[in-house]
């Protein structure tokens, strides 16, 4: 499918396409919550966050919505194949994904494969090709595990400590140890001062900097960690509601199914039957 932009992509969950990018050279790329971007062919000359870049076939970027991306030049031939996610699909991927990955990719965007992960992703975007132009059922469940193995095979080959080096300002190593502990805590606390008290500062500021940073409340974030949990242990058939809730320290399972309902719109029964 041809794409005109790498921009949200509306009411569906990933948009999969080519583009030449005919357009946008001089112009900041509007993009989608996360887009990982793969060289076809040709080259160009790019600059996200204001590093520069010079992207061949084989190469690849991570860039996530706040990312300032910017084709500054490119060749008559350049194409790229671009994986297009919106919130929702980016938050079941990561989901299984450590925090110390999303740190990394915030400074390091960029990659240029050897060999080995070379292989992979050729491989990775044969048989997602595959996925999509033949499987019916459970394309949208196999997308997200497939995306999950690209994002897994990175954490293996790459240097994930980079990524952490103490040189954040404090305000940006309170945002990533407040997702941290998100990932560690969302199953028995869902308030927000909860977390700000583990950090040390106010709610007030905990959400200035999650807005500033993150482009989201706390609230929001802490919320669709929970009801990617919830989606989690509903994946799970002998597990009852009940139980559930009970896991998850919902005071019981009616007031579980309404939380869940306000955040996704299906019921529970509804989410399992899908």
């Amino acid at each position: 499918m041809q794409m005109n932009s790498l921009g949200d992509p509306g009411t569906e969950d990933y948009v999969i396409g080519e583009s030449q990018f005919s357009g946008e050279v001089g112009h900041p790329l509007a993009l989608a919550y996360v887009v990982v971007l793969v060289c076809q062919d040709g080259s160009a000359e790019l600059e996200v966050n204001f590093q520069p870049y010079r992207m061949m076939k084989g190469d690849f970027l991570v860039l996530a919505e706040d990312s300032i991306a910017l084709i500054t030049s490119k060749s008559d031939d350049f194409s790229c194949t671009g994986y297009r996610l919106n919130r929702s699909a980016a938050a079941e991927v990561a989901a299984v994904l450590p925090s110390s990955l999303f740190v990394f990719l915030n400074r390091f965007p960029f990659f240029r494969p050897d060999q080995g992960l070379s292989a992979f992703l050729q491989a990775w975007e044969s048989q997602l090709a595959m996925i999509q132009g033949q499987c019916s059922s459970y394309k949208r469940v196999m997308f997200i595990n497939h995306l999950q193995n690209l994002f897994l095979w990175l954490c293996a080959e790459v240097d994930l400590e980079a990524g952490t080096k103490n040189d954040y300002s404090r305000p940006e190593a309170i945002c990533w140890k407040f997702w941290e502990l998100i990932s560690a805590h969302c199953k028995q606390h869902r308030e927000v001062a909860f977390y700000a008290g583990l950090l040390h500062i106010t709610p007030f500021y905990l959400s200035q900097l999650s807005k500033k940073y993150f482009n989201d409340a706390p609230k929001t974030l802490i919320d669709r960690q929970v009801v990617l949990e919830i989606k989690k242990q509903l994946g799970q058939p002998r597990k009852s509601v009940q139980q559930i809730a009970d896991e998850l320290h919902f005071a019981d399972a009616s007031y579980l199914g309404k939380y869940f309902k306000r955040h996704t719109g299906l019921g529970l029964s509804e989410y399992r039957k899908s």
